[in-house]
């Protein structure tokens, strides 16, 4: 489409919608010819990123076309600095500020960073802390900066409790009037924000579901602390209520039994080796085949088809998009050998008591206890615990579990960061949602090397698909989800297997380091799916 003709107020905002810098400095300084900087960027350009916006509520707009406009304002806004009248001392031309934090625990910050992003190129002040944020580093930042809102994010469920302790630490100090709060993050819900932690906080906290809420509510804070005639924040919504009304369970409580019924004779497989293996510098082309596209490109780059019907289809952008792109990012891993694909894991001799696994010194009857973990069991359904897939100790029999964690190495984390610092947000995106993805494809790998080394690996099911769903035989569970949700757990897995001689470490919070690592233990037996213990 030649728009040559068009007015350059008109360019300029196009550009910005389709993420286009081809000629973008041209245009700029045409415009300069008869609008102040600062007019171009308030009138023009942000026009460009309110329709962004837009066209992202309405589903017309995928995540990494938003990045691409938002990677074109930038440029625009840098180019035009220079030209900017410097401000009297006190007068500020952000429309606010905001302090980002993720919360104490919890080293996740995509979403965080995506809010960033999306506010700081509508025309906020963003000053972000990063992750593991205690409260009084944020409300030290909030009180520095004169923040306007401030913002918390967390991934991890123990981050709910965080946020609701640091709203109540507001509450406290008196500072609850003074800040409103908005919250994001993969486990918080917005009945639990806008009800629970609203009957908590004695100021104004709502829930940005994505980064363009948290635009919305930003306009809405600011407009309201500005007293801005007519402004006022979005009404707290109403828990959704069941219309079918309570069900009665007439049954009473149920008589948990010490076992479930899982089966006690099946084969115990014998492992390879006792003990713990490292082995380092892993081929990509070794655990390629386990990365699961969709996940990938639906999941973490977050391309989904048009709402409506009106632009392509999701088969479509995966064709014109998404493979083109990894194939692209698959080579730069390589020539910039960014990666570092590492595993340690290892055999130990086991036996269950109750709702305890026991790890034992040798593979012996009687032997010395070494480990020993603590499996919740369900209060209903087949009343299924962990521990009850391995041999009990009363059997005069030994079992066998194995324990892994893999990683794909520091570099990736690294130069993810430095993609985020040079505004490269597409590419950021990218990188770090492949990066998660190719250490689950990684653990994978090495969940069917196990199933193989203990003589299985030949019922495997043919395909990716069926591995994800759980055709193969045994189950891999990692601490946190349902089956084990007792993250301390995590400890035991990391004195036993000693994952930093490939670059792995375990924070205060328990979390792992890389980002990009992850860890499981992997049982055998063949009635081994995933549960909810809880």
């Amino acid at each position: 489409e030649d728009r040559s003709e068009w007015p350059v107020e008109q360019r300029l905002e196009h550009r910005i919608i389709d993420g286009d810098c081809d000629g973008l400095e041209n245009d700029l300084e045409e415009q300069l010819q008869s609008r102040p900087a600062l007019s171009i960027v308030n009138e023009v350009l942000l026009e460009g990123m309110k329709v962004v916006g837009e066209l992202f509520g309405k589903g017309e707009m995928q995540l990494p076309f938003v990045l691409q406009s938002a990677e074109t304002m930038k440029a625009s806004v840098a180019y035009l600095e220079p030209h900017m009248e410097k401000l009297a001392d006190g007068v500020d031309a952000s429309k606010g500020r905001i302090v980002l934090a993720t919360v104490k625990g919890d080293v996740h910050d995509i979403g965080k960073n995506l809010v960033d992003i999306i506010l700081t190129n509508n025309g906020y002040t963003v000053v972000n802390l990063g992750i593991k944020q205690p409260v009084n580093a944020i409300l030290e930042a909030a009180k520095e900066h004169r923040a306007d809102v401030i913002g918390m994010s967390g991934l991890l469920v123990k981050s709910t409790v965080i946020m609701k302790e640091n709203l109540e630490e507001l509450n406290q100090r008196g500072m609850a009037a003074r800040w409103p709060v908005i919250l994001g993050g993969a486990a918080l819900t917005r009945a639990y924000v806008e009800q629970d932690l609203a009957e908590v906080y004695e100021g104004e906290v709502r829930y940005a579901r994505d980064a363009f809420e948290g635009l919305r509510l930003m306009d809405a804070m600011v407009a309201v602390r500005r007293g801005v005639p007519g402004a006022e924040l979005p009404a707290l919504r109403p828990r959704r209520v069941r219309s079918t009304g309570p069900t009665i369970d007439e049954r009473g409580p149920a008589e948990v039994p010490a076992r479930s019924d899982v089966a006690t004779d099946n084969p115990v497989p014998t492992p390879p080796f006792w003990g713990d293996r490292v082995v380092k510098g892993i081929p990509l082309a070794d655990y390629l085949a386990y990365l699961d596209e969709r996940a990938t490109f639906m999941g973490q780059w977050g391309l989904r088809a048009t709402r409506g019907g009106d632009g392509p289809s999701y088969e479509d952008l995966v064709e014109t998009e998404a493979r083109p792109r990894l194939r692209a990012w698959l080579e730069r891993l390589q020539t910039e050998n960014l990666l570092e694909a590492a595993v340690v894991y290892g055999y130990f001799p086991c036996v269950s008591k109750g709702d305890d696994l026991i790890i034992l010194e040798r593979p012996e009857p009687g032997s010395a206890e070494v480990m020993r973990f603590t499996f919740p069991r369900q209060r209903r359904d087949r009343f299924l615990c962990l521990a009850d897939f391995f041999r009990p100790e009363e059997s005069g029999e030994v079992d066998v579990i194995a324990f892994t964690l893999v990683t794909m190495g520091s570099r990736l984390s690294e130069a993810t960061a430095e993609l985020f610092a040079a505004d490269a947000y597409r590419d950021y995106l990218e990188l770090h949602g492949l990066s998660v993805q190719l250490a689950e494809g990684l653990a994978e790998h090495w969940h069917a090397r196990i199933r193989s080394e203990l003589g299985f690996g030949d019922q495997d099911p043919d395909g990716l698909d069926a591995v994800l769903k759980q055709g193969y035989r045994g189950s891999r569970y990692s601490f946190g989800y349902p089956a084990c949700p007792d993250l301390e757990d995590r400890a035991k897995i990391v004195a036993l297997l000693r994952p930093d001689r490939i670059g792995v470490t375990l924070s205060e919070e328990l979390q792992l380091h890389p980002e990009q690592s992850t860890d499981a233990l992997v049982v055998h037996h063949p009635e081994a799916k995933y549960f909810n213990a809880r």
